[in-house]
C-alpha cells in the first residue's frame, strides 16, 4: 500500500512540476556571489544544478527576489562564467549554514554548455 502511495505521489510531482529538468549532486563547488542590491560579497557553495537553476549553501538566509550575480569558476580557459540569478527560497538548514535555491535569469546556450561539460 505505502509503494502505491509513493509511486502516485512521485508521478503526480513529476507531472505538474517542469521546473526541474535534471538534477547533478555535486560537491561544494565553490562560487563568488555578488548581492546586486546591496553590493555585499560573499562565498558560497553550489550544492545541486537543475535546469533551470542552482541550489547554494550559503552563509545566512536571503529574503526571496534577491538577484545575485554568480561567479562560477570553470577550468575550461574561458574564465568566469558570470549569471544573474534570483533567490527563489532560502532557509536555515542547521548550525552548519543556509541552503538558497536560485533561478538563473540569462540562461544563453553557451553558459549552459559550460555548466553541462563542468559538473555532467
Amino acid at each position: 500500500m505505502k509503494t502505491q502511495t509513493m509511486v502516485s505521489r512521485m508521478e503526480t510531482a513529476a507531472g505538474s512540476d517542469n521546473r526541474i529538468f535534471y538534477r547533478n549532486s555535486l560537491f561544494n563547488v565553490k562560487t563568488q556571489v555578488k548581492n546586486v542590491n546591496t553590493g555585499e560579497r560573499l562565498e558560497a557553495f553550489v550544492k545541486d544544478v537543475s535546469g533551470s537553476g542552482m541550489g547554494l549553501a550559503t552563509s545566512r538566509v536571503f529574503l526571496p527576489g534577491t538577484i545575485f550575480e554568480i561567479a562560477l569558476e570553470i577550468p575550461d580557459g574561458f574564465g568566469p562564467l558570470k549569471l544573474l540569478g534570483r533567490v527563489v527560497w532560502s532557509r536555515e538548514m542547521d548550525a552548519l549554514g543556509c541552503r538558497t535555491g536560485v533561478v538563473v535569469l540569462n540562461p544563453r546556450f553557451m553558459s549552459v554548455s559550460r555548466i553541462l561539460k563542468l559538473f555532467f
